[in-house]
C-alpha cells in the first residue's frame, strides 16, 4: 500500500473537480422533460469515456510519440485510441444504456443503427470524436500551460544557480594572491608583471562578460583555464608543484563557461596548499564529436584527509546541481578520493 502515500491528493481533487464541472455543465443544459437521474447516469459514463481518452492521450501517447517528435506514430496512435474509446462507448450504449433508458436516445443520430453500422458510420464517428475530444483540448491546454510554467521556474532556478555559481566560482583568495604577486613583481620591476596583468584581465573579462553567454567554445574555456594555471603557478616553485594539462581538440564543441573551474580550484586548494612535499596535478581534456571528456587528479596531504573531504562536499554538491541543470541526463561525474589523491572524471554530451 506504499503507492497510496505517493498520491498527490490536491492533484486528484483538481482532476475530479474538472470532470464534475463538465457533468454539471451537461446537466444544466438538459431538457426539462428528461429525468435528472437518467441524465446524470448516462453522462457519467460518457465522461468516463472522455476521461479515458484524455488520460491515455496526455499521459501515454503524447510522451511516447509527440514529445519524441514521432509525428506519424502520434497521429496513428491518437486516431486508433480515440476509435477504441468510441467503439467501447457505442457498444456500451447499445447493450446497456439504451435498454436501461428507453426513449432517452430517441433524438440521437445513431439510435436506429445496428452495431456494425454505428462502428462504420463516418458521420457518427466524427460526431462522437468531437464529443470525446473537446474536454481533452481543454485538458491539453491546461497541461501545456502548467508545463510552460514549470519550464519557466526551472529556467529561473537555472539562471539563479548559474549566477550564484559564477559568484562563488572564482575564489576570492585567488584574486588577492594574484594581486599580491603582481604587487611584488611591480616593486621588483619584474618583466613578468605585464604578462600577469594581461592574464588576470583576460580571466576577469571571461568571468564578468563571456559568462553571460549560455555556452562558449571549448577553445575559450581552455584559454581561461591556462591563464588561471599560469597565475597560480606564480605562487609555487618548480620544486613545489608539477602540473600538466593535456588537450586534444578533435572537434570544437560548446561548453558551459567555468563548469570545469571548480575542480581545478579544488586541485590547487587541497592538492597544493596543504601538501608539504611536491604536489602533482594532472589534467586531460578531450573534445570530440558531441562529447567532452575532462579528468583531473591531484595529490593530497594525508594529514588533512578528513578536513579536505568535509570542505569538498559543499563545492561538489554545487557542481552536481549545476550539471543537473545544464546537462540533464547528458553527463557522468565520477569522483574517487583516497588518503593521498583526489581524481575527477567528467563526461559531457554536447
Amino acid at each position: 500500500m506504499n503507492w497510496l502515500k505517493n498520491i498527490d491528493t490536491k492533484r486528484v481533487l483538481l482532476h475530479v473537480s474538472f470532470w464534475l464541472f463538465f457533468l454539471l455543465f451537461y446537466i444544466s443544459n438538459k431538457k426539462q422533460e428528461v429525468s435528472t437521474y437518467d441524465y446524470t447516469f448516462v453522462y457519467s459514463w460518457k465522461i468516463l469515456a472522455q476521461a479515458a481518452a484524455g488520460y491515455g492521450l496526455i499521459y501515454w501517447i503524447i510522451p511516447q510519440t509527440l514529445n519524441k517528435k514521432k509525428y506519424l506514430l502520434f497521429t496513428a496512435l491518437t486516431l486508433g485510441w480515440l476509435y477504441v474509446v468510441f467503439a467501447i462507448l457505442i457498444t456500451f450504449k447499445y447493450y446497456y444504456l439504451e435498454p436501461k433508458f428507453p426513449g432517452f436516445f430517441d433524438d440521437w443520430p445513431g439510435h436506429k443503427m445496428t452495431i456494425p453500422e454505428r462502428l462504420t458510420s463516418l458521420k457518427l464517428i466524427i460526431g462522437e470524436f468531437y464529443f470525446i475530444t473537446y474536454p481533452i483540448i481543454i485538458m491539453g491546454f491546461i497541461s501545456f500551460n502548467r508545463k510552460q510554467q514549470r519550464l519557466l521556474r526551472v529556467e529561473e532556478e537555472k539562471k539563479s544557480m548559474e549566477l550564484k555559481m559564477l559568484k562563488n566560482q572564482l575564489n576570492p583568495h585567488f584574486l588577492f594572491n594574484t594581486l599580491n604577486n603582481l604587487y611584488v613583481l611591480t616593486l621588483k620591476k619584474d618583466d613578468k608583471a605585464p604578462e600577469v596583468i594581461e592574464k588576470l584581465s583576460e580571466i576577469l573579462d571571461f568571468v564578468l562578460y563571456r559568462c553571460n553567454e549560455g555556452y562558449v567554445s571549448i577553445e575559450k574555456e581552455i584559454a581561461m583555464i591556462e591563464n588561471y594555471i599560469s597565475l597560480e603557478k606564480l605562487r609555487y616553485s618548480e620544486n613545489r608543484l608539477a602540473i600538466s594539462f593535456h588537450k586534444e581538440i578533435q572537434e570544437s564543441n560548446k561548453i558551459s563557461p567555468l563548469i570545469l573551474l571548480t575542480f581545478i580550484e579544488n586541485a590547487f586548494k587541497h592538492g597544493v596548499i596543504n601538501e608539504t612535499k611536491k604536489a602533482v596535478i594532472r589534467m586531460d581534456l578531450v573534445s570530440k564529436k558531441e562529447q567532452i571528456f575532462f579528468s583531473i587528479k591531484n595529490t593530497k596531504s594525508q594529514e588533512d584527509f578528513e578536513s579536505i573531504s568535509d570542505k569538498s562536499k559543499i563545492g561538489l554538491e554545487n557542481i552536481r546541481k549545476q550539471l543537473n541543470l545544464l546537462y540533464p541526463n547528458k553527463h557522468q561525474l565520477h569522483i574517487e578520493e583516497t588518503t593521498n589523491s583526489y581524481s575527477v572524471q567528467l563526461y559531457l554530451l554536447v
